[in-house]
């Protein structure tokens, strides 16, 4: 039985300004991504940069975009990325995840789960962001698909989204959450990227030896149409979705050495949080919001 919904109603109490920060970040908001690379000697850091592509079920506007869209009855608080599946990112989010995947498993589509952490730092109004919680893939090829993965990942992801048609008393909306297509929120996010961001993921394999040379279809600097195009197969094939699902969540405040705050919001474990860690905390909707020193 899956946990209860997290922040069902409201945005977390956390979000409001974490996106008001991120607008300060331009067009490509960048961040650090952290995961745990599977070892026989103990799990070993992995870090590295990210570009924020928005929230789930919320994605950001973009005039470039003629696809169809998904009707705007969700809304989330978690973070999205794009990845190659052929990333080290992708199968150590799948290794360490509670399904303990393995590489061909994170090459074959949706899944992953395993514990991560994302670090924004805004230096425009010197605050840090840090944002722990699992991480999951989504690949267009079998997010359709009855397997253990996808539905893992869309029981997961659902708990955090919010059903905005709940609260209206309008029918069509309630109509439009029933059309609401997991596929195309992923063709979209492709499609919000530029032509040659599209393309590298029909780069050659990531990280291996040049000498190897270029499977068919794989080239350097190459550009990309939509992903569902006949002649974007390779694409489609490495093409991932990543999406954060917060559990803990800090913002450090540096503006004024006076008066400098860290706040920390932990979702509690009525609706599948850690709850927090032992520390007087005020409960905010689903989370627990406590004041620290930086």
């Amino acid at each position: 039985m899956s946990a209860p919904h997290p922040t069902s109603s409201t945005p977390a109490p956390w979000k409001k300004l974490f996106v008001s920060h991120l607008e300060k970040l331009g067009s490509s908001p960048e961040f650090t991504f952290a995961t745990l690379h599977p070892d026989p000697a103990g799990a070993q850091p992995r870090v590295r940069y990210c570009i924020h592509r928005g929230f789930w079920a919320a994605l950001p506007e973009n005039k470039h975009n003629t696809l169809s869209k998904n009707p705007q009855v969700y809304d989330s608080d978690c973070p999205i990325f794009t990845s190659d599946s052929r990333m080290e990112k992708v199968y150590e989010l799948f290794a360490t995840g509670k399904g303990k995947g393995s590489r061909e498993q994170s090459l074959s589509g949706t899944g992953g789960g395993g514990p991560a952490e994302a670090c924004y730092w805004v230096k425009e109004v010197m605050c840090q962001w840090r944002i722990r919680g699992k991480c999951w893939l989504l690949g267009v090829q079998d997010i359709e698909e009855q397997n253990s993965g996808t539905v893992t990942v869309k029981g997961e992801l659902g708990r955090y989204m919010r059903d905005l048609s709940q609260d209206s008393d309008n029918s069509e909306d309630a109509k439009n959450a029933k059309k609401w297509s997991w596929p195309l929120e992923i063709q979209n996010v492709f499609e919000n990227l530029s032509p040659t961001m599209r393309g590298s993921f029909k780069n050659p394999w990531p990280g291996h030896a040049v000498s190897e040379g270029m499977k068919e279809g794989e080239a350097l600097g190459q550009k990309a149409g939509s992903l569902m195009d006949e002649a974007e197969e390779v694409a489609r094939k490495n093409f991932r979705v990543a999406v954060i699902t917060p559990e803990e969540v800090e913002c450090v405040d540096l503006t004024d050495p006076e008066k400098s705050r860290r706040w920390r919001w932990t979702l509690a474990e009525e609706v599948g949080g850690p709850g927090g860690d032992g520390q007087e905390v005020k409960p905010v909707g689903d989370w627990n919001e406590v004041e620290l020193w930086p």
